[in-house]
């Protein structure tokens, strides 16, 4: 077992956690290596050379085994990072597809939050201190107030197999409110609603899902940010979902007042009328997309552009595509492996990638000829030649 250095113990706020498998016999050295490799440029302000050089992210720490011929293990990165961008970098870290030669395959365990220990030590502290504070210099209104949070900590229990937080009433209600932590738990519960559970993460417990199917409703009470989105696509993937609420965008659930809070729990969305506001909002988006391309593609003599407009909708994270002039597929493949690869692929003349647009990829598709590149942002300052067409997307 390695265990996370000290020098990270002061910093650091969560642990991704993840799982590998690998095909091949390799080193430790070679699995930091290919993670390195493979999630440059994905995310222009998440580059992990960046983040460790800054201390915002710690020694990325790899338990390694083999056995006939299957390199296994765990792999664990402290971060100081936000919840946001310590999802979307452990979202970035799963995209890795090889090891060297070798193919691997990386699935996140958990992201753990560190804090959590100390914040328990520090409830019970204040709590001893609130009960040795002379409530005689408290105004009666801050007297209620303290008695009332009191009593909605005391409510919060563990439940299942995975310890999760909950409200009292989870098993004995019909209905079910999901949220994200603890402190989404114990927001609620001061307004009365005790059938909550906390996912604790971006990967939905199977007990959540077993617990889904037993109750009449559903509803998904999530962060109005990027994390709140990935684990809302995860749910809407793994469990049959009624309703959807967010907190407004930019807050998380466990910030929202009284009023906010009843406020998004009353704007809630059936899960069937948002999937049609999307088809129709994804509709206008093809259609806007294709007038585009049209326009853009127009003096290259291409006239039908859509199968550049269905790679740029349908791409998978951290995967490029490449056409030839008669928009044929050349290839597809991760981000990570374009600079090693793409010059095998000579008749590319237009690309398609699922991150930035660096300096290196733009001098390899330079002396290559490429004609079009369509991509999500591009390196700061970086300077695009008349020769080459980029949209991005």
């Amino acid at each position: 077992m390695i265990k996370i250095t000290n020098q990270t113990d002061f910093t650091t706020k969560y642990i991704i956690e993840a799982k590998f498998a690998i095909k091949g016999v390799v080193e430790k050295s070679d699995i930091v290596g290919a993670i390195f490799g493979q999630t440059e440029g994905l995310l222009l302000d998440l580059d992990l050379r960046d983040l460790q050089k800054s201390g915002r992210i710690g020694r990325i720490e790899v338990e390694n085994e083999s056995k006939e011929g299957i390199s296994g293990g765990v792999i664990k990165i402290p971060s100081s990072l936000t919840r946001k961008e310590t999802a979307l970098l452990a979202a970035t870290i799963e995209t890795v597809s090889r090891v060297g030669p070798c193919e691997a395959e990386i699935k996140l365990i958990e992201i753990s939050d560190v804090r959590e220990t100390k914040r328990k030590q520090i409830i019970s502290r204040a709590a001893e201190l609130l009960k040795e504070w002379d409530t005689k210099s408290l105004e009666s209104s801050e007297i209620e107030e303290k008695i009332d949070t009191d009593i909605k900590i005391g409510e919060i229990i563990t439940w299942g197999p995975d310890n999760l937080p909950a409200g009292p009433e989870i098993d004995e209600s019909k209905d079910l409110i999901i949220v994200e932590g603890r402190a989404d738990v114990l927001n609620l519960l001061r307004i009365g609603i005790k059938n909550t559970v906390a996912v604790q993460g971006t990967q939905v417990p199977k007990s959540i899902i077993n617990l889904i199917e037993k109750k009449a409703s559903v509803t998904a009470f999530l962060d109005g940010d990027r994390g709140g989105t990935i684990i809302l696509n995860e749910l809407l993937q793994v469990a049959k979902l009624d309703y959807i609420a967010r907190a407004p965008e930019g807050y998380e659930v466990e910030e929202l007042t009284r009023k906010q809070m009843i406020k998004a729990l009353q704007n809630k969305k059936s899960v069937a009328e948002l999937k049609d506001s999307d088809k129709s909002i994804e509709a206008k988006e093809i259609e806007s997309k294709v007038k585009m391309l049209n326009k853009m593609l127009k003096k290259f003599k291409v006239k039908d552009t859509t199968k550049i407009v269905e790679a740029i909708n349908t791409i998978q994270s951290g995967q490029s595509i490449g056409f030839d002039k008669k928009l044929n597929k050349t290839f597809e493949m991760p981000v990570g492996e374009l600079f090693e690869k793409i010059r095998d692929h000579k008749d590319t003349k237009f690309l398609v990638i699922d991150g930035i647009l660096t300096n290196r990829l733009l001098s390899i598709s330079i002396n290559m000829k490429i004609q079009f590149i369509s991509c999500k942002n591009k390196e700061e300052n970086l300077k695009i030649p008349d020769q080459i067409t980029v949209y991005f997307f």
